[in-house]
Order: structure tokens, then sequence, then C-alpha cells
């Protein structure tokens, strides 16, 4: 059997200035004395042969410094941005896509989202919510869903090299369009996703409450 890391680029964003947070990039953020960044890197570095991360500008040295086994460039203006420039400088044909935000992720949910790829063409982790959801209109509830029927959005995400190329350029086709996810922007230009479980510790730091929780969840990091 080959290596299982064989052409797959792990492409982490870390370029944001965690403004919400309130606490500088996230990726910088320490748990038991590390970065997350150093986290995450260890984990990419197990699931992929080419780990590239993506940082603010003023960042990348020191960044560069703390990551020896990964290629560190500066993170465009926005998430999209960044994703473009990372996808240009990967190697692999297979492109996985991870928030630093997220470091909990384990190598299991990684090396499951890497092989549905493989198979499928394109894949990520989707959580279910279990409980019923609803769609909201004018502050009314226009549409019900089944815990089933629906996914929370998470990272990891990974895509075929083609497919990200369509994706891009579809996004170059509508200037001003914005995604908040790379899967709205996937299912824009046509790509279909394939659904892996998620896991309820891959918990996104965006606010004080989840660093908090992350502080709580520290000893899940490894």
């Amino acid at each position: 059997m080959g290596d299982a890391r064989t052409g797959v680029s792990f492409l982490m964003l870390a370029a944001g200035a965690g403004e919400r947070l309130g606490l500088g990039p996230k990726g910088s953020l320490e748990l038991q004395g590390r970065p997350l960044l150093c986290w995450l890197a260890d984990k990419a570095v197990q699931v992929a042969e080419d780990v590239l991360v993506a940082v603010p500008a003023e960042h990348v040295e020191a960044i560069a410094a703390l990551l020896p086994q990964c290629r560190v460039i500066a993170g465009g203006a926005t998430r999209q941005d960044s994703i473009a420039l990372l996808a240009a400088k990967a190697s692999g044909e297979w492109l996985l896509l991870h928030e630093a935000a997220r470091p909990f992720a384990s190598l299991a949910l990684f090396r499951q989202v890497i092989a549905m790829a493989r198979h499928h063409g394109c894949a990520g982790a989707f959580l279910s919510p279990v409980v019923p959801v609803a769609r909201l209109r004018d502050g009314r509830v226009a549409e019900a869903y089944a815990g089933s029927e629906v996914g929370i959005f998470q990272t990891p995400q990974v895509y075929a090299r083609a497919d990200m190329q369509r994706m891009l350029q579809h996004q170059a086709s509508v200037p001003g369009w914005f995604a908040q996810s790379p899967v709205q922007l996937a299912l824009a230009a046509g790509v279909e996703v394939h659904v892996v479980p998620g896991e309820a510790c891959n918990l996104k730091i965006t606010t004080a409450d989840d660093w908090r929780m992350a502080r709580h969840l520290a000893h899940l990091l490894a």
C-alpha cells in the first residue's frame, strides 16, 4: 500500500486578524504552551506531503521560523484570496483546506475526508445538529428541517485540483461575490461535495466563549 499522504497538499488558513476574538491572529494563540499552528502542523505532516500556511504578511518570518516543516506565505485580503494564493503554490493534486481556528480536528477525520475525496472527487466534514433546524425569514420561520437533513459546515475539506480551479474561475467571474465557506463556492461552480460526519469537538474558535471552551478541551489537541 502506498503512502496515504501522496498527492495531498494541506492548505492552512491562518491569515485573519482575529478581530471578533480580539486576541490577535488565532493561529498564534497558545494552548498547553504551544501556538495552535504548531499543534496543527504536527497533524498536517502526518496526512499530507506538502503543507502550506497563509498568515498575515507581517507574521510570515516569525511563523516560518516556528514551522520549519511548512511553507509559510502571506495571505490575501479575504479568505477566498488566501485560498487562491495557497492553491497556486500547492504541489498536490488533492487540496486539503483547514482553518487554524479549528485545532481539535482529529487525524482520523483528516484521513476520512481525504479518503472520501479520493473516491468521489471532493469531500468535507459536516456536523449533524441532531435537533431540527429552521430557515428564518423576516423574523418568522420559513421552513423546518430534520437534523438528519442538514449539516453544519466544518473543515477539513478536500478538493481535486481541477475542481478548485473551477471554483476560483467562478469566483473571478462574479466580482464582489463572497462565500463564507469554500463549499458555497464549490456549489456555485457546480462542484459536487460529498459528506463525512464531522466531530463535535472540532470547535471553531471565533468568540471569547469559544476560547474558554478551547482551554477546557486542550487535552484533546495531540
